[in-house]
């Protein structure tokens, strides 16, 4: 496998900080890169800072086809269908993914990439032949924001709880719900934004660690709940009134704890964690009360609930990335 990302050598320049006014510091940017960019006044200009000391500047007009992040892959050696890599070669943030191969591909794979790609947004067929295919992606993971896509995550945990309420209180459900391909479609472009980013700082790297790894737990708690929704569908007619009253609470509490999980990894607070361990507490109270003879229900319910639980303790590591007069880092330095 090769990879070309169109860089090329860094260039490094010293500057002399001086002085501008009573109170304000400055330096002057590099001729070389003013001219390359065609950096102008009034240009905006971002600033990452790194807690290493590093400060990082970013033209915001540079264009995104010069960072483009191309791989090539000789399936030969990978010994793998190609649908098997190109998730991952679409998490980690590639823009041009080409399979390559010393014979003929079998037109059988080619249909299977085809039909794959249509599920990832962004992706499309861009070349084939005989021995070889292209993928282009056209999702820029800077424009894409991850608070939209965890809302959108949100939305669809929250339908599906809904959906559940919906059967134990034996209500119709008339609007077509959101699926799991539906899910994974968002969580890839959300992996894809979180993982495969150019442009971040060590606190949004972190972060972006964190959401990573919700990411896939709370897919896996999709799964959970829709085997519940359709156990509960099926078989509502042999729970008792008071089995589905805490039933009913419960699942009114996981579309709670779903808003604080999700809160809490982009607005994090004490009150917002503080919530979340709460609600935590009232559902395993609510499986002790539940009192059901079924295993495989209580089995469900009981891996949704430590789910979640490791999903709202991942959100909480956010808080310890805020500046926050309470937390003090470096003390020894």
């Amino acid at each position: 496998m090769t990879e070309e990302t169109n860089k090329s050598p860094k260039d490094v320049e010293t500057r002399k900080v001086q002085r501008l006014g009573s109170s304000s510091l400055f330096i002057t940017l590099p001729k070389k890169w003013i001219n390359k960019w065609g950096i102008k006044p009034g240009d905006k200009i971002i600033m990452e800072i790194s807690e290493d000391g590093t400060l990082r500047l970013v033209a915001e007009k540079v264009k995104v086809n010069y960072n483009r992040r191309n791989v090539r892959v000789d399936i030969d050696s990978y010994k793998q269908p190609m649908v098997t890599a190109i998730p991952c070669l679409y998490i980690l943030g590639y823009d041009e993914i080409m399979f390559t191969s010393k014979k003929n591909i079998d037109p059988k794979e080619f249909e299977d990439v085809i039909n794959y790609s249509k599920h990832l947004v962004g992706i499309e067929v861009a070349e084939t032949n005989e021995n070889s295919i292209k993928l282009d992606c056209l999702l820029d993971t800077e424009k894409i924001g991850a608070e939209s896509l965890l809302r959108r995550i949100l939305n669809i945990a929250s339908r599906k709880v809904d959906e559940i309420l919906a059967y134990l209180k034996g209500q119709q459900i008339n609007e077509v719900q959101p699926s799991i391909e539906d899910l994974k479609r968002v969580q890839l472009m959300l992996l894809r934004r979180s993982m495969g980013g150019r442009y971040t700082s060590e606190r949004d790297t972190l972060r972006n660690f964190i959401i990573a790894i919700n990411s896939i737990i709370i897919l896996r708690v999709y799964n959970i709940m829709t085997k519940l929704s359709n156990f509960i569908k099926n078989t509502k007619s042999s729970l008792t009134a008071e089995q589905i009253k805490i039933l009913t609470d419960m699942f009114q509490k996981i579309n709670d704890l779903f808003d604080e999980i999700i809160m809490t990894i982009l607005f994090p607070s004490v009150k917002r964690i503080s919530n979340g361990y709460n609600i935590i507490s009232q559902l395993k109270q609510g499986l002790e009360q539940l009192n059901i003879q079924d295993l495989l229900i209580k089995n469900y319910l009981e891996e949704l609930v430590q789910s979640l639980e490791e999903a709202l303790t991942n959100s909480s590591c956010s808080i310890f990335l805020e500046e926050l007069p309470w937390i003090e880092r470096n003390f020894n330095a």
